[in-house]
């Protein structure tokens, strides 16, 4: 990756202008081999003896090293394709060309002023003169009179003219001088540097700067690292401790079993309240206390200007917002008579500066129905500030054993009491539950609402009356106990899966489509006629009984006379081609399904069929699949769109030029504009390095795009490794495909998403890795329909030896653009007709179960499009690549799954470090299960499927599990005691 980094980008050129810039550059390069061939070889020819002339004429005595000039350029031009090319030292070798020529006119003074009078003293007819004598030199063989030719004439009659010749030698000389200089890249102050010796002082200054700064970045990254996981260690501990408390308060509130608490009728005839709110108030409660979303915390009502905010102090995406309270909130009757032996608190604040709010337990009781009488407002005040001024620590209670109740706490004990001398001592015995039954036929027959706690605990301590007055005006709040939870508790493992919004492309950047072409009946008329005729003057008679206009190819249906064979039409394909005036046809005889024979003829006048107006049909938007992807228009102008998951693999392919990376660029894109990255993901797969570059960086890549052949197949291994672990998730789930697995999945786990993997040079990769391509792409192609994950292949070279057999075989889906021969068309659709394609977008579409293949004018999409909607999906969504895969990708890829020391280190020596404890723990499981399988090792020690394989090889060898059985796992045959046995003899 810091290769990657370091080196420069190539330029983002389409495939058009690269083929323009390798044509140039092999262009200038050959011209100047003919320079180097004609002037210094002095070949013999009329080319080589007229181009000799140019270039003494041109440059004199200079011809000789002309050659390098255009050699330099044309390199250069082919540099500039790949990465940034060094054009200024060239420019400037130009210039010093110039100027040693113009040198070499003015040290010969007496020849310029010869040349001046014979030219009439006019600057063209100088450059004329210099120019035919230089020729008449050359080939006199005086080349030491030479000059510098004409180039240096335009140069230094000026100078002479106006200088004399010493100025103009001495403004010329230094100016050539720099130029040669800055041709080696030598600018001033380094030459000052050298002669100063500075030189080797300064880099090693810029080779100290740069290693520090490389330090320095890796320290940077060292801390943000450490912090990270500092960062995660904390919020496993946060998660921990949550855990453990709503584990502890689930088995309390499981084991206590309380019933849910009434609500005491006012009986105080000092209270306020009348009987229908109290009614009011009670069904309330009943209701807040069977909602679902309803807390185990019930505050008591307050006034919600003096109550302070609550702070927040962390939030977890798991379990929610957590809230910090310093104390409980007490009863009304705890702010009027206060402890006097505690001194007053300051009051605490959160970390906002607001004053924290106290915390009421779940098992607070009810107020006491003795203090059910109004008091004056100040000694609400009172209360009020009593209750932020000293905040009351957390009681907390004694562990119970199972079946053991809660104790009931009577509504007469005031806060400020110790609540632990009411409790039950813990060696009380338990008081055997009784069945719900029981209790609801001993239950009286007032409603449950209004059923009043037992009291048996002692008097309450004397309230003052100003205090029970207000108390019973305000601050009478029945509490209400929960009952426990059936709901199992939350698990830090149990992570919720939350989707990722997707902010799609808008259509808006794609081109808009061409305004159709007028009416055409008349064209259609004519070249039917014409068509007629053609067959006629060959003595088959035929009647064009229907034509189809389409965007670039129109069809004229024909009836055949009684008695004619249809072969005969076919054999006549070139003299139709020739009477239709036609750069070829294709003849579809006989039309699927229909009695007539269809001649297919390019039309004069071809529209562009774009993806704007396929993705916005009716078919396409209609379309419930999310692997749908638009194609283009048929002859009917229908839109043709296919669904990838039907097809399940498909296979395009076609000679330069004809269109195939525009198809997979129009593919990718209705990717991007129907799926989200969490239902669909992309590996692509890119030897020609040029086409898929611009995907880089979008959220659907698992990977980057992979130009390396060597990585594409560890890619391809991957994908293998995934559709091997996919299948046994779906046995665990006893399900058949993908679809089944989604759906009996929870709503909080996450799906599992679609893989399309597109390759778009097969032929590459062949060529590299043959063998390992061919294997993976045969089980991907044989497998992974199930699996979600589905194949596109792309080649330009449909031979046999890259498009084998069992690729073919695996692959029914096929896409063929216009080819060289009839060859390569049967090697794709096992017929003939793609070589009588125009190119172009120009395709024939075979999809799975489909008799005879359809003609298809493919969408075009160029490349500003494709970057507009690259940039937008890049830069509205998060985009992150997965690093499990990248490093197995990348230690297949390098050879790090290759065995470094043999098998005796497995099992030999101290059977510790690198593949040894690896064996080791293989072996392990293979006891522990009675049998082991590649895929489980695979899972269990995370390792690549190669590794696995080698380990499992390696415990058939030493007899330790058995042979290969099919894809049955293999058995283990020693038992864990001959596996110490073994252990101790290695360590011995």
């Amino acid at each position: 990756m810091a290769q990657q980094g370091r080196r420069k980008q190539a330029p983002a050129y389409s495939a058009d202008t690269m083929a323009l810039r390798y044509i140039a550059g092999i262009a200038l390069a050959a011209l100047g081999v003919m320079i180097f061939m004609a002037v210094d070889l002095n070949m013999s020819g009329n080319v080589f003896q007229g181009l000799r002339q140019v270039c003494f004429g041109v440059s004199g005595i200079m011809a000789y090293i002309l050659a390098a000039i255009p050699l330099w350029a044309g390199g250069l031009v082919i540099w500039s394709t790949q990465r940034r090319a060094p054009v200024r030292p060239w420019i400037f070798a130009v210039l010093s060309f110039i100027g040693i020529c113009t040198f070499i006119m003015l040290i010969s003074g007496n020849a310029m002023e010869a040349t001046d009078k014979s030219a009439g003293g006019t600057w063209g007819g100088v450059i004329g003169r210099v120019y035919t004598d230089c020729i008449i030199k050359a080939g006199d063989g005086r080349t030491g009179q030479l000059g510098g030719g004409a180039l240096g004439a335009m140069t230094a009659w000026p100078l002479w003219k106006l200088l004399g010749t010493v100025l103009g030698v001495v403004i010329i000389f230094p100016a050539t001088l720099l130029c040669l200089l800055m041709t080696v890249n030598l600018t001033p102050v380094k030459i000052r540097d050298l002669v100063t010796g500075r030189a080797g002082e300064l880099r090693a200054r810029q080779q100290e700067e740069r290693a520090r700064a490389e330090q320095q970045q890796m320290a940077w990254q060292q801390q943000q690292e450490m912090q990270q996981q500092a960062w995660q260690q904390q919020q496993a501990r946060i998660m921990e401790e949550q855990y453990r408390q709503q584990q502890a308060a689930a088995a309390a509130a499981a084991a206590r079993q309380v019933p849910v608490q009434t609500v005491p009728a006012p009986q105080n005839s000092g209270s306020r309240q009348t009987v229908a709110q109290w009614q009011e108030q009670t069904a309330t409660l009943q209701t807040a206390a069977e909602a679902p979303n309803h807390r185990s915390r019930i505050f008591a009502p307050r006034d919600p200007a003096a109550e302070p905010k609550k702070s927040r102090s962390w939030k977890s995406r798991i379990f929610g917002e957590k809230e910090e309270y310093d104390g409980l909130v007490g009863g009304a009757e705890e702010a009027a008579a206060p402890s006097a032996a505690a001194p007053a608190r300051p009051e605490r604040r959160t970390a906002t500066g607001r004053p924290a709010q106290p915390e009421t337990r779940w098992n607070q009781q009810s107020p006491p129905e003795e203090a059910a009488q109004p008091r004056p407002a100040a000694a609400v005040r009172t209360a009020q500030t009593a209750r932020a001024a000293k905040p009351r620590p957390v009681p907390v209670e004694p562990e119970r054993t199972e079946g053991e109740e809660m104790p009931e706490t009577p509504a007469s004990i005031p806060a400020t009491a110790n609540r632990d001398a009411y409790r039950r001592p813990e060696t009380a015995p338990a008081r055997p539950a009784r069945p719900a039954a029981e209790e609801e036929e001993e239950a009286p027959a007032e409603p449950r609402s209004r059923r009043r706690p037992e009291s048996t605990t002692p008097a309450a301590r004397p309230v003052a009356p100003a205090v029970q007055q207000e108390i019973g005006r305000e601050a009478f709040t029945p509490e209400l106990v929960l009952k426990p939870s059936t709901k199992p508790p939350h698990t830090p493992e149990e992570e919720e899966w939350i989707p990722v919004p997707y902010n799609y492309p808008p259509l808006t950047d794609l081109a808009m489509p061409q305004p159709k072409s007028g009416d055409t009946s008349a064209e259609d008329e004519m070249r039917s006629r014409k068509l007629e005729e053609t067959l006629a003057s060959f003595r088959v008679q035929a009647r064009v009984v229907h034509v189809t206009h389409g965007p670039a190819i129109s069809r004229f249906e024909m009836e055949l006379a009684a008695g004619t064979k249809v072969n005969k039409v076919a054999e006549l394909e070139k003299d139709i081609a020739y009477g239709m005036e036609a750069t070829s046809i294709r003849i579809e005889a006989p039309i699927p399904g229909k009695s007539l024979v269809g001649v297919e003829v390019p039309n004069r006048k071809v529209e562009t069929v774009t993806l704007r107006e396929v993705l916005s049909s009716e078919k396409m938007q209609n379309a419930k699949s999310l692997l749908t992807v638009a194609l283009g228009k048929d002859l009917t102008g229908t839109p043709i769109v296919c669904d990838l998951a039907k097809m399940p693999h498909m296979l395009i392919a076609g000679q330069t030029g004809s269109g195939k990376s525009v198809c997979i660029n129009a593919i990718i894109n209705s990717l991007l504009f129907r799926a989200s990255p969490d239902e669909v993901k992309l590996i692509l797969v890119d030897p020609k390095v040029v086409e898929l570059q611009c995907y880089n960086g979008i959220p659907h890549l698992l990977i980057p795009v992979v130009n390396d052949p060597h990585k594409a197949a560890a890619a391809l291994a991957w994908a293998v490794a995934e559709m091997m672990e996919r299948y046994d998730k779906f046995a665990e789930r006893k399900v058949r495909n993908l679809d089944g697995y989604n759906a009996s999945l929870k709503p909080n786990e996450k799906p599992m998403t679609r893989i399309v993997i597109i390759i778009d040079e097969l032929a590459d990769l062949m060529m590299v890795c043959k063998k390992d391509v061919e294997e993976y792409i045969c089980r991907l192609t044989q497998l992974a329909r199930a699996a979600g994950i589905h194949l596109i292949v792309a080649t330009q070279r449909p031979s046999v030896d890259v498009i084998t057999g069992l690729i073919k075989a695996n692959i029914p889906s096929r896409i063929a653009f216009k080819t060289a021969s009839y060859v390569d068309s049967r090697t794709i659709l096992d017929r003939n007709g793609s070589e009588q394609l125009l190119g172009w977008g120009d395709m024939l579409y075979l999809p799975t179960g489909a008799f005879a293949p359809t003609r298809v004018q493919g969408c075009f999409l160029s490349d500003e499009e494709v970057n507009r909607i690259v940039k937008h999906v890049r830069e509205a969504n998060p985009s992150t690549y997965d690093p499990d895969i990248l490093e197995k990708v990348e230690k297949i890829a390098s050879g790090g799954e290759q065995e470094s020391a043999g098998g005796a280190d497995m099992i030999g020596g101290d059977m510790g470090g690198g593949d040894g404890s690896l064996f080791e723990q293989a072996v392990e499981y293979a006891i522990q299960d009675g049998q082991i399988s590649t895929s489980t090792l695979q899972r269990r020690l995370k390792i690549g499927y190669a590794r696995a394989g080698r380990l499992t090889d390696e415990m058939e060898e030493r007899g330790i599990v058995a042979a290969k059985d099919g894809s049955k796992p293999r058995k283990c045959l020693i038992t864990r005691e001959e596996w110490e046995e073994m252990k101790q003899s290695a360590a011995d």
